[in-house]
């Protein structure tokens, strides 16, 4: 999300408290050619921007710099939920069962590894080369997918797919920063919320189409036209050949392999029932992480910005509400589902859609938050807290008397109140990054939202079979893990209120390449 040089226009050479200029080289960017000149106009670069309206990226030459950055969200997104409702179809034909999981498994590994490498990658090739070797990466899995004979080989596809998948997703976040002026980045960020609202809702009914037709590998198929067609745009729009960084370096294979450490002991936490493997298994995922940040601090080039953190920090404190409010979206979506079914009699196809008011609410707060103007962000900010926190209360009331409408309103709350600081936060955590790692806080901030996802997930399958669930979703079991899981949760969103609350008003400062 925030630009790959630092800022375009103006902000290339900022002044740092020594009164120096910072070389608008200092940091990984794009020459973006035509973009990058407009952008630099007085129109572009500030407040003569109305950030206010949609109608500034309808016009040149934001136009098809949103398309990409909509379909390279889109192409991913799509896969998360058509594949989740065409792997039955898939096994019933190619088999496979015992390793359902690890197709949902290997896709987010990958995913975490695309996004945390990608800023990488752009480094070593630039922004273009970036967006078409994960598009090149995820139609080549979504081909292997289609194709897959086993399940095996479609697991290898999803990892694969995942890859090019968590890359798309990093670099249109990069995209936003490095072409759209500041004005701009909670419009854009908006814009990636409603293209993962528009995928929860179409990925299920498509899916659903082609698995009733017979044509599940189509599903895989379907989608990889728009990643290409992202990755083609991007080659069009960044057409001047940037300069490759003096800083490049390899791809920093030992600390993504102790992120693949960390995800996978996590992952695996929830499957897991014996409690020393469990703790083995959570005491693997801590030491690798910590082994890995300790070996990126010390590297030359990070995968990690500078105070990510530090709750001392703005960026921080963004980064830890990105991180706790990405927690707090998986208890509804993986057992709400499975509780209004056992509890309520709920049809499952109704319980499906049931949960999307989760995926709508945040998409539809996201918009309308957008309008807010800059000297109420900061309400916007704790307000969103509130409202999820809201949400796991009614949910902890209602998921077991109900009715069904309370459940609905609860995740309507949940979802409505991410999507209301979702945006803010994304572009306070851009315009409180370091000059120089604007590739890196960028791409960090889906790798810290995916990895929130994985940790929330696990966490809700421990809490969910600690209350016996693992033994069969009998009613008594099933209303007691449902006041366990969504009890517990409430601490998670009140913690991001917590941070939300010490945030400063306003959010303008900015740390320079000789700030830490």
């Amino acid at each position: 999300m925030e630009p790959l040089a630092g800022g375009l226009g103006a902000r290339a050479s900022e002044p740092d408290r020594g009164g120096k200029e910072q070389d608008s080289l200092a940091e990984p960017r794009e020459a973006v050619g035509a973009v990058a000149e407009a952008a630099a106009t007085p129109r572009a670069s500030g407040s003569a921007i109305d950030a206010s309206s949609w109608a500034a990226l309808l016009e040149p030459p934001h136009t098809l710099s949103a398309v990409v950055v909509v379909l390279g969200i889109l192409a991913p997104a799509f896969s998360t939920f058509i594949t989740a409702t065409v792997l039955p179809s898939a096994i019933a034909e190619i088999g496979g069962v015992a390793i359902y999981a690890w197709a949902s498994t290997a896709y987010a590994v990958g995913s975490i590894l695309g996004s945390a490498g990608s800023s990488v990658v752009v480094r070593n090739a630039g922004m273009r080369r970036a967006f078409l070797l994960a598009g090149a990466a995820f139609v080549a899995g979504a081909g292997v997918c289609g194709a897959a004979p086993s399940m095996p080989v479609l697991v290898a596809g999803r990892g694969l797919q995942g890859l090019g998948g968590g890359m798309l997703i990093a670099a249109a976040h990069t995209m936003v920063r490095e072409v759209f002026p500041e004005p701009l980045w909670p419009r854009m960020l908006a814009a990636i919320s409603v293209a993962w609202g528009i995928a929860a809702l179409g990925g299920p009914a498509l899916g659903g189409v082609l698995a009733g037709l017979g044509l599940w590998r189509m599903a895989f198929w379907a989608i990889a036209p728009m990643a290409a067609v992202a990755a083609l745009l991007t080659w069009r729009i960044l057409r001047t050949v940037e300069p490759r960084d003096a800083h490049a370096t390899k791809v920093p294979l030992g600390r993504l392999a102790l992120i693949c450490t960390s995800v996978l002991s996590i992952g695996t936490i929830a499957n897991t029932d014996a409690t020393a493997a469990r703790l083995a298994l959570f005491a693997a995922a801590v030491v690798s992480i910590a082994l890995m940040l300790r070996l990126d601090s010390a590297a030359p080039v990070r995968l990690f910005p500078s105070g990510m953190l530090s709750l001392r920090s703005r960026i921080g404190k963004g980064f830890w509400m990105i991180f706790l409010l990405g927690m707090s979206t998986t208890p509804g979506g993986i057992y709400v589902p499975l509780f209004v079914q056992v509890l309520h009699d709920v049809s499952p196809a109704a319980a499906g859609y049931l949960y999307a008011a989760q995926s709508l609410s945040w998409t539809a707060a996201t918009l309308l938050s957008a309008r807010v103007p800059a000297a109420r962000v900061h309400w916007a900010l704790v307000l969103g807290p509130v409202l999820t926190a809201s949400g796991f209360v009614g949910l902890f009331l209602t998921i077991g008397p109900g009715p069904v409408l309370a459940i609905a309103a609860s995740l309507v709350l949940i979802g409505g109140g991410i999507g209301t600081c979702w945006a803010h936060i994304g572009a306070l955590v851009l315009s409180s990054g370091r000059q120089d790692e604007g590739a890196v806080t960028a791409s960090m901030i889906p790798s810290t939202q995916l990895f929130a996802v994985a940790l929330g997930s696990a966490l809700s399958g421990v809490l969910a079979n600690a209350a016996g669930l693992a033994g069969g979703a009998s009613r008594p079991v099933a209303a007691l893990a449902g006041v366990w899981l969504y009890g517990s949760f409430v601490v998670v969103p009140l913690a991001a209120l917590v941070i939300a609350s010490a945030l400063p008003a306003d959010r303008n400062s900015r740390p320079t390449a000789r700030q830490s």
